[in-house]
């Protein structure tokens, strides 16, 4: 396979990843909005499973974009629209329209996180009200490497407005 045909694939398969990635974030949306935190879990594992196919894609990239930039005479570092820009057609275009592609699928990306992270924050804070009107003192929480916390509530009101 050439360079500029292996990156390409590379590029394809990563188009693909991303697009199962915001399909996954999508699903987890829609379990959050929905109070279906049972689900969580798994959908959070199939999250990362994705992150992590990603993760090992991106190396075989990094590979094939080398490769390519070594074949083209330019530096390792060359950034995907440089490469673009020195190969003929049709790998020029096809390079460019990954590269947008994947631009546009990095944003759905983060604005599907970020969304994701709001309706989480939401349902900690209506769970912690909650606890508090039922007289809880506090609650255990997991940390973001997976530790349990003990969090004191704060708050001793609930709005039944959310």
């Amino acid at each position: 396979m050439d360079a500029a045909e292996e990156l390409s694939h590379q590029l394809w398969v990563l188009r693909e990843l991303l697009e199962q990635l915001v399909f996954k974030l999508e699903v987890q949306s829609m379990l959050l909005g929905a109070g279906r935190v049972r689900w969580l879990p798994y959908i959070a594992a199939e999250v990362d499973a994705v992150i992590d196919a990603i993760c090992q894609l991106e190396n075989d990239r990094a590979v094939a974009s080398d490769r390519l930039a070594r074949q083209l005479g330019v530096p390792a570092a060359t950034s995907l629209t440089d490469l673009a820009a020195r190969l003929p057609e049709p790998w020029g275009s096809l390079l460019r329209q990954h590269r947008i592609h994947l631009l546009s699928l990095q944003g759905e990306v983060e604005e599907s996180a970020q969304a994701n992270h709001e309706l989480a924050r939401r349902g900690v804070i209506r769970t912690r009200e909650i606890l508090a009107v039922l007289g809880e003192e506090s609650i255990d929480l997991y940390t973001p490497n997976g530790n349990t916390s003990s969090a004191t509530l704060a708050s001793r009101r609930l709005d039944r407005t959310v």
